[in-house]
Formats: structure tokens, C-alpha cells, sequence
């Protein structure tokens, strides 16, 4: 007997140590001899290393053995579930409940058969029923979290999940769920800091690391975390919170049919769920229909009126759309501020700062582009040029993934802060801490913006500048960087800050070390015109393809260039195909390229004749690169700041009389007429990279001054407690 003790005392001190192969080998002759702690040992260890079918065998011996023990049928229900036989896991429950009526663990377990079932209310009334017995069992309540959220009800979920992480914080487990809710109801920052903090809790955490895969990895990791929840979906069944992130997922994978399809799964369940909803609509705008994808964010502000993210999108949207005036798209803007900054406004409450008009200032940057991205690109040598004796430059990233640019950015400012999972208001004292002068936001209502650090006021002087392309709408903004092209003194643009301006340009061009030298005009050697337009989809709209169209079929024989995001999908090159078949252009015309480095852009330059901008949202960054590689590009120049983005570059080029036109129809005729004379075309090639060499666009030192002179004006204004006069009249 002492023996005995002995060898099943080892076999459970090598199971704690991970040994349960070893352990086994103690444990199974007791099993056989009818031990039935021996056989529950044995099985679990089983169903642990997959093998049901064993632990299946053991536990129905013990079972046999002791009939009346609720904790063997209980785990006889567990193996039956591994092996995927539903049935005999329900009986094997019900008869552990009948023995045990209050017994947590098999109420729960039933619970979790019903989730599986996807009987989500019968799975709440379990869970219900076991946390009665025992209010503080962690499986029930984790499970609860998942059946309310299944059943939509994200408020209920969230607070289930708050509580436990309060009770349990150093459970992995209860970080993991709070940041599904979290994700799943559209705050995605939070979320991400939950998975964070679960994976700090236990490193291999598999779901964590895949969850956050899905939201930020690399296309290895997209890959791996695709395969695992295409995996639990077919071994838990198609949960809602599985095919929101499998379509997640699947978009940030480019595999934009399969996301529509299982964002279509998803809402056929939940009508509302907020993460199918708003990866719909960027499938939608990404593969080139803005217009399509913003009733379904209307949809999300209804489903929850108080997520400030997720009306930027709507706000960001319309900025593609030529149906929205642009005294609609400002209206839009000012609500987002009714609704989201006024309640949060804060007064000036710098009176002890330092009012000297002359000393040195702290200059905060606040982005989430400080990488591989057009600010990235635009600030770069800005931050490098900066005068140190009279500017102190912080940076405040909400960047978390590594780029080659971020270094680069990081090593010319005089101080970084990364604010990513700070609170607004834990941001708002840092950057009050740290005595910022002019705080400048570089993000505007894109993703990751941080304005509601801005509502509170954290700084004297609060700037909004490159990053977005319209008045945020924000009163606690007090100017809007611009130029005199982008917002011609009687334009009638419409701010809710005081527009400001640069002498020259607002952006400041910094030419790649890798750009390579201009090539010929291509029509030289293959006999036609070759038109491209290297824009993000998004801003195809139909007018657009229809333009395009137009000129197509003026030019006999020409082909059209589109290079985009997605495009390596066959589902989006068939509808861009479709759309400019229906304006009369043939497929053979079109030549249709997914994105690149952006080394391999830069020389597919040296494939156009002539580059056509988008409108009413020109490109940006995307006319500059045009531009730099020697490629004429052709614009429309509206009356707002994003669909003059273009002319202003030609401006400073000496270039905007003949490449710039009023409207559509001087557009078309422009881009024949420039098709038509290969003479200028040649001439084109050569002259506009040294005239943009030349001009304020790439003189980087003379736009720092000038961006300092700016800086410094505001500051004077602001000690003799005025505000510089608006540019506009």
C-alpha cells in the first residue's frame, strides 16, 4: 500500500512538471486495477495530447466503477467533446448535473456546448445558473463574456470582462476577452493594449499573438493567423468573434472576396456587429467604391452614436465622394465637434507658462504616420532642419510597428514619446508636463488620430498641418497650415480654425536617395500614349472612370496605367475592368498593377506619358513622386484644400496654366491636347524634375525658416493674447 502511494505520488509530481508521458507509465497499472483516481489522471493527460479516444476508454471504466460521481461524468462529457460527439457529451453533462445540481463546472460546460451549438440565450442561462452556485467561478464568467457577445450585446460583455480583469489581473485569459469586446465594438487602440498585456502575461499565448497578428502583423503572420482561425472555426464552429477577425484578417491580407464573404457570414448573425460592418466598407472603398461603403458607416454611428473613431471614417469617406459640397462635407465635420470635442473642451490655463516672444519653444509633433507613409516622407527632412538654438522639437507617436523611415524621424527630434496606449487624458499631462508651446497635429481625422488630446487643450498654441486635408471642425485647434495655391485668399474655403499661410507650399518634397534618373517619354519607342494614375482606389469614383474613359476613346490606341492597393485580387480587377467597360473601353486597355516598394513605383514612372490626377481628392504625395520622376501630371482644381493639392504643386513649379483646368470637361481636352504633342511631352520630361529641384517644394532648410517664422508668430500673437489674421477673406 505504501508502495502504491508512493508511484502515484511520483507519476502526479512528474505530471506537474510536465512529464504526464512518464507519469502514465506510474499511473496506468493502477488504472487497470480499477483506481479511479489513476483512470482520471490517465484520461485527462489524454485529452491533453489530443487523444480523446483513450481518455474516452478510461473515464467509461471509472464511470462504471462510480456511477454517482458527478466530476467523472463531467470529464467524460469533456472527452466526448474533444471527439466532436455532441450528443454523448450532453448526456454525459446532464448526468453529472443530475447527480450534482449546483456543480459549476458541468453547468458550464453545458454552457459551452450551447455556444458551440450556437444557442447563445440557453448558454447565457447556464453560465447564469453556475456563477449562482459559485459567483466567482473564472470559467463561467469568461464564457459569459463570450455568449453575450455572440448575442451582441458589447456594453454587457465589456463590463463582464472589466470586472474580471479588476478581479484577475494577471489573467491572460480575462485580457484576452476584454480586448475581443473591445476590438469587436470598434476600439481597437484598447483593444490591442489588452492583447498586449495578455501576451505579457503568458508570451506563447496563441490566440493573443494571432488576434494581434490579424491588426498589425507582417504577411507571415497574417498568413499563420488566417490558418488558425480558419482552424478553430472548423473545430468551435463559426463564432462571431472568429469570422470578424477571420475577415479582418482575410482584408489585411488583401484577400478582399473572402473578407466580403464572411463579413456577409457575420451580419447574416449580427446585423450590427461593428468590426464585419467597418471591414465591409473598407473592402468596399478600398477596391474603388467610396459610395457603397458609407451607408455602412453610417450604420456603425447608429449601432453606437459615442465612437469619435469611427465617425472620422465618415468624415475621412466623404472627402472621395463629389456628391458631398463642400459646405456639407463642413457641416459633417462641425457635428463630429458638437458631438465629440465640446464636451470635453478645457480653457487656457497657461498663465504661469513663460511669455517671453522671443525665447525658444517646445514644438510637439503629434501623428500615428511617423513611418513609410506620405507625412513620414513630408517631415522627415523638415524635423532634420529644424533650428535647435530656437526650437525643441517632441515628437508624440501613435506608431507601434517598426519602419525604415521611424528611425530616422526619431534620431532628428529632441525628444520621442510613444502615446499609443496612453489614455487622452493621460497624454494630455504628458505633453502638459512637458511645457509644449505649439502643439501640432499631423493627423487630422485619419487613423490613430489623437484630437481629443487637442479638445483638452494641452498647449498654448494648437496647430493642424500636413496629415489630413480639411478643417477638422475643432474650435480648440486655433490655425490650419496652408499655402496661398491650396487656399487662394477668395477661394471661400471653410475652416474652423484660422487658416494660415506658408509663402509657398504646404508640403515640403524630400527626394528618395534611390529615385531613379527620368526616363524618355514611352511613346517614343511604343507608338501610343500611355496615361496612369498611380492613386489608392478609393478615389476611382464613377466620374472619375468616366473621364478617364473619355480620353481614352479620344486617344486611339492608348492604354491606361492603374497601380493601387488590391489590386492583386482578381474580384477587384474585375469590377475596375467592368466599370470602364461599361464607359466603352476596352480590357486590352488597361493595365492594372497591385502596389510595390516604393523604389519599384518611383521607376514604373518611367512607364507613363502623362500621369491623370484623381478628383475631388487629388493626390498628394502620389502627384509629387509624378512629378519628381519627370511625368507631366494633368488635375482638375477644385474649390477645397484636398482637390487642390495638385495645382498647388504645379504652381510652385511654374506648370499650373497648363497642366491645371477649372473643370472636367478643360480636363479631358487638356489631357488629349497634351497627348497630342510629343514635342511638349519630350520637353516635359526634361524640365520638370530640375524645376522641382529648384523650387520651395525641395528646399528643405527655406521651409523650416519659413515654418519656424510661421511657429513664431503664432507664439508672438498668442503673448500679446491675440490670434494671427486668416489668410482668406
Amino acid at each position: 500500500m505504501v508502495t502504491g502511494h508512493l508511484m502515484r505520488w511520483v507519476a502526479g509530481w512528474l505530471d506537474k512538471r510536465g512529464l504526464g508521458g512518464v507519469a502514465d507509465v506510474f499511473d496506468i497499472p493502477f488504472a487497470r486495477s480499477g483506481d479511479l483516481e489513476a483512470m482520471h489522471a490517465v484520461a485527462r493527460r489524454a485529452l491533453s495530447r489530443g487523444d480523446a479516444g483513450k481518455a474516452i476508454d478510461h473515464l467509461k471504466l471509472a464511470v462504471t466503477a462510480k456511477p454517482g460521481d458527478a466530476g467523472l461524468w463531467c470529464s467524460l462529457g469533456a472527452a466526448y467533446r474533444h471527439a466532436d460527439r455532441f450528443d454523448d457529451a450532453w448526456d454525459a453533462y446532464q448526468r453529472a448535473v443530475a447527480i450534482k445540481p449546483d456543480y459549476p463546472q458541468a453547468l458550464t460546460n453545458l454552457g459551452e456546448w450551447c455556444i458551440a451549438k450556437r444557442r447563445y440565450e440557453d448558454a447565457l442561462g447556464w453560465f447564469d445558473k453556475a456563477l449562482a452556485s459559485a459567483p466567482a467561478f473564472f470559467e463561467a464568467r469568461l464564457n459569459k463574456i463570450a455568449a453575450l457577445f455572440e448575442l451582441g450585446r458589447f456594453e454587457s460583455a465589456r463590463q463582464v470582462a472589466d470586472d474580471l480583469v479588476a478581479e484577475y489581473p494577471q489573467s491572460p485569459e480575462a485580457h484576452l476577452n476584454l480586448g475581443n469586446v473591445l476590438i469587436h465594438s470598434g476600439r481597437a487602440k484598447q483593444g490591442i493594449k489588452a492583447y498586449r498585456k495578455a501576451l505579457e502575461l503568458r508570451p506563447g499565448y496563441v490566440e493573443a499573438h494571432f488576434n494581434l497578428a490579424t491588426l498589425l502583423g507582417s504577411p507571415e503572420e497574417l498568413a499563420n493567423a488566417i490558418g488558425y482561425l480558419e482552424n478553430q472555426i472548423k473545430e468551435r464552429g463559426e463564432a462571431v468573434q472568429y469570422l470578424g477577425f477571420l475577415a479582418a484578417a482575410y482584408f489585411a491580407d488583401k484577400q478582399v472576396a473572402k473578407a466580403e464573404k464572411v463579413c456577409q457570414r457575420t451580419l447574416e448573425r449580427q446585423p450590427d456587429n461593428i468590426i464585419a460592418l467597418v471591414t465591409l466598407g473598407s473592402c468596399l472603398s478600398s477596391s474603388g467604391n467610396s459610395a457603397a461603403a458609407l451607408p455602412l458607416y453610417e450604420r456603425i454611428i447608429q449601432v453606437d452614436e459615442n465612437q469619435p473613431a469611427l465617425h472620422s471614417n465618415i468624415l475621412f469617406e466623404c472627402n472621395y465622394l463629389p456628391q458631398f459640397g463642400r459646405e456639407a462635407v463642413f457641416q459633417r465635420h462641425l457635428e463630429w465637434a458638437r458631438r465629440f470635442e465640446a464636451p470635453r473642451l478645457a480653457p487656457d490655463d497657461f498663465h504661469g507658462r513663460n511669455h517671453d516672444p522671443r525665447r525658444k519653444l517646445r514644438v510637439g509633433y503629434v501623428s500615428g504616420d511617423f513611418m513609410a507613409h506620405p507625412v513620414g516622407f513630408l517631415l522627415r527632412d523638415i524635423l532634420r532642419h529644424h533650428d535647435a538654438s530656437q526650437f525643441e522639437i517632441h515628437c508624440f507617436s501613435m506608431v507601434i510597428r517598426e519602419s525604415n523611415v521611424l528611425p530616422e524621424l526619431r534620431e532628428a527630434a529632441d525628444k520621442w514619446e510613444d502615446i499609443f496606449f496612453l489614455t487622452d487624458e493621460e497624454a494630455v499631462e504628458l505633453i502638459r508636463k512637458a511645457e509644449i508651446d505649439i502643439l501640432v497635429d499631423l493627423s487630422g481625422h485619419t487613423a490613430y488620430h489623437r484630437l481629443l488630446v487637442f479638445a483638452q487643450r494641452p498647449a498654448p498654441v494648437q496647430v493642424e498641418w500636413i496629415g489630413y486635408f480639411h478643417s477638422t471642425g475643432m474650435t480648440s485647434i486655433d490655425y490650419f497650415v496652408t499655402d496661398p495655391y491650396t487656399t487662394p485668399p477668395d477661394g471661400g474655403q471653410l475652416f474652423s480654425e484660422t487658416p494660415v499661410c506658408l509663402p509657398h507650399t504646404r508640403f515640403c518634397f524630400s527626394p528618395p536617395a534611390y529615385s531613379p534618373q527620368v526616363a524618355a517619354p514611352p511613346c517614343k519607342e511604343s507608338g501610343y500614349i500611355t496615361f496612369g494614375s498611380f492613386n489608392r482606389l478609393s478615389k476611382l469614383t464613377d466620374e472619375i472612370v468616366s473621364a478617364w474613359a473619355r480620353i481614352l476613346i479620344s486617344v486611339p490606341e492608348s492604354r491606361l496605367v492603374i497601380k493601387s492597393g488590391f489590386l492583386s485580387e482578381q474580384s477587384v480587377t474585375d469590377r475596375v475592368v467592368e466599370r470602364f467597360e461599361a464607359c466603352g473601353v476596352e480590357k486590352d486597355r488597361l493595365d492594372l498593377r497591385d502596389r510595390s516598394s516604393h523604389g519599384e513605383m518611383l521607376a514604373q514612372y518611367g512607364e507613363l506619358d502623362i500621369a491623370l490626377d484623381t478628383f475631388p481628392f487629388n493626390g498628394g504625395m502620389t502627384t509629387l513622386d509624378a512629378l519628381w520622376m519627370g511625368v507631366p501630371v494633368v488635375t482638375v482644381a477644385g474649390d477645397t484644400v484636398v482637390s487642390r493639392q495638385t495645382i498647388s504643386a504645379l504652381a510652385n513649379i511654374g506648370l499650373a496654366d497648363e497642366l491645371a483646368f477649372p473643370n472636367v470637361d478643360a480636363y479631358i481636352e487638356g489631357a488629349v491636347a497634351l497627348a497630342n504633342n510629343p514635342l511638349r511631352l519630350a520637353e516635359l520630361r526634361k524640365e520638370i524634375r530640375p524645376r522641382m529641384a529648384a523650387s520651395p517644394l525641395c528646399q528643405p532648410e527655406k521651409f523650416a525658416r519659413d515654418l519656424e517664422a510661421l511657429y513664431r508668430r503664432m507664439w508672438q500673437a498668442y503673448c500679446r493674447g491675440e490670434k494671427l489674421p486668416s489668410a482668406i477673406t
